[in-house]
């Protein structure tokens, strides 16, 4: 009978392991003064190994059972009818110190957001030895892949609490700021004010006035491809000039406007005061000369460059170009506040179904709630003889009961404009466009709304999709997924089988329950680990293929705008 056991691995820093002062040249080899250009370490990584019942590798490093507690681990999706959020929780590791044996690492080393790994393996008997067996290295399976807090130390123990990958997020989105000493540095009236950030495309924006005496203004902090420039909306009062190289080197004449496009920005430059406020239809790129079109191309781009997460944290199954999510956005921050990866993550991802999860071996990797394919293989098969345990995990509203409509927002107005601060002549299209925040795709089926007492009806999601067929295809997708009564079963299943699935991944469910007498399919929303367990429980959202090829025939799109 196999034992299993965990292994811990977790970073550490020595930060005065070595001073620039050590380094000794003899006299007359380099003039007086001069720096060297030898760098010299001022910290170094190692790594503390431990395990809970002992491990050795085969290149006989050890890892002392020194984890007196492992981890519980609770992560999951969280459904919310704006969008599809995770929810994660890791507890902590606590580590024996007898005798003080780790207190000079406790006191002189930093371990705060450093990486943590935790592997599970299994323990083979040796009969003839009478002990048991350590298995190779490479069999090990990852538990857990993220960061570690800051020591809390005990009388003879110490704790380190466990984050995952999306701790990341956390980061303000790096930012310059306007000094208020003139010119691209802004006057003082947006002195301390963060620059601007454009990114993908976007609708009636306003940009930020930087020099009210000579009507310049900031539009991103990267190459920007202006569509029109509209004052109170009308589009052909203030007409282009050219664009420059220097901004200020010329006054453009009255009524025209000028741009200067460099890579750490785009400003443009009226020639006259306005007599109404100026709002633009834009295209974004980033400082690196990137320019993808789509939301997740987008996130991936602003998690690299804006945020940014270390090298290694984007997951190799997340390209550059992805076709998990070909719809074209944008969004505009304007400055006025702070942003972290978490708020830009939800804003990109809002309504769409879309989420970001951190795997098992520490990266970041979108995942899409939908209705699976039939012809979908799944990533793990579950059959009666494998499930332990079942039971109905209840969906909270408005995923309790179906939904009889779906409205998806499209092409966000970033400044809405009515009554007289339009201009006379701008046209009755551009007046009704500018006049909401957002407008809807819809889909609706009348048949729910009759057969049910009291259907569900989420409200309108405000999304950053610029096209209107793209939010069509959002509500559509919505639509069919919540058109019927669902159900999250939380299944027991031995944890080195539960181990070869993911969160989002999709999996094949068959129990003696109602609805799972034959195969479905299912996502995996949810999975609990607790320590000293050999099982754990996933939470599956099952979508049967009959019931979706049924969906597919009678549903009936509809191409609204409410």
């Amino acid at each position: 009978m196999t034992t299993p056991f965990r292994t811990v691995e977790l970073d550490i820093i020595d930060p005065i392991s070595g001073v620039a002062s050590d380094i000794a040249d003899g006299h007359g080899t380099l003039p007086h003064g001069t720096q060297s250009r030898l760098t010299q370490a001022l910290e170094t990584i190692s790594t503390l190994r431990y395990s809970d019942l002992g491990y050795v590798r085969e290149d006989h490093v050890p890892y002392p059972p020194f984890v007196s507690q492992a981890f519980d681990l609770d992560r999951g999706l969280s459904l919310s009818a704006t969008g599809l959020g995770a929810s994660s929780s890791y507890g902590s590791l606590t580590f024996l110190n007898p005798t003080g044996l780790m207190d000079a690492v406790l006191t002189g080393r930093i371990n705060d957001r450093l990486p943590v790994r935790i592997s599970r393996g299994q323990k083979t008997p040796d009969p003839i030895r009478g002990l048991l067996k350590d298995p190779a290295s490479d069999t090990l399976q990852p538990l857990f892949s993220g960061l570690g807090r800051n020591w809390r130390p005990d009388h003879l123990s110490a704790t380190v609490d466990l984050l995952d990958a999306t701790s990341w997020l956390d980061r303000s989105m790096t930012v310059s700021t306007y000094g208020g000493t003139g010119r691209l540095d802004g006057d003082s009236n947006v002195a301390g004010r963060n620059r601007p950030r454009l990114r993908g495309e976007v609708c009636n924006v306003t940009p930020v006035l930087i020099d009210a005496t000579n009507y310049v203004y900031q539009v991103s902090d990267g190459p920007v491809d202006i569509t029109a420039l509209y004052e109170g909306g009308y589009a052909d009062g203030i007409t282009f000039a050219a664009d420059v190289e220097d901004i200020y080197a010329v006054s453009p004449p009255a009524g025209t406007w000028s741009r200067q496009v460099q890579p750490n920005g785009t400003w443009i430059r009226l020639g006259s005061r306005p007599v109404y406020q100026i709002t633009l239809d834009a295209f974004g790129h980033f400082p690196s000369g990137a320019a993808p079109g789509t939301v997740l191309d987008i996130l991936r781009q602003m998690l690299i460059e804006d945020i940014p997460v270390p090298h290694g944290t984007i997951d190799a199954s997340w390209p550059v170009t992805s076709d998990l999510a070909p719809w074209s956005a944008g969004w505009y921050w304007d400055g006025s506040s702070s942003e972290t990866g978490t708020t830009i993550t939800q804003t990109l991802l809002s309504g769409l179904g879309l989420t970001l999860v951190s795997t098992r071996r520490g990266t970041l990797r979108p995942v899409r709630l939908q209705i699976p394919d039939p012809d979908t293989v799944p990533v793990l098969t579950l059959t009666p003889d494998l499930v332990s345990a079942i039971s109905a995990v209840g969906l909270s509203a408005p995923f309790d009961v179906p939904a009889w409509r779906w409205r998806v927002g499209w092409q966000h107005n970033f400044t809405v404009t009515t009554g007289t601060a339009l201009h006379p002549q701008s046209s009755a299209d551009r007046q009704a466009l500018v006049a909401v925040a957002d407008r809807n795709a819809v889909w609706l089926d009348m048949r729910i709304k009759a057969q049910w007492r009291q259907p569900s009806d989420p409200d309108a999601v405000i999304t950053a999709l610029s096209r209107q067929d793209d939010a069509q295809t959002i509500a559509t997708l919505q639509g069919r997924l919540w058109a019927t009564s669902r159900q999250i079963w939380a299944v027991t299943v031995p944890e080195t089988l539960g181990l070869h699935c993911d969160l989002g991944d999709i999996v094949s469910l068959s129990a003696p329950v109602p609805g799972l007498r034959q195969a479905v399919l299912g996502i995996v929303m949810a999975e609990h680990l607790r320590a000293g367990d050999s099982t754990m429980t996933l939470q599956i959202l099952t979508i049967t293929e009959e019931l979706a090829a049924t969906l597919n025939s009678i549903i009936l799109n509809q191409d609204l705008t409410a």
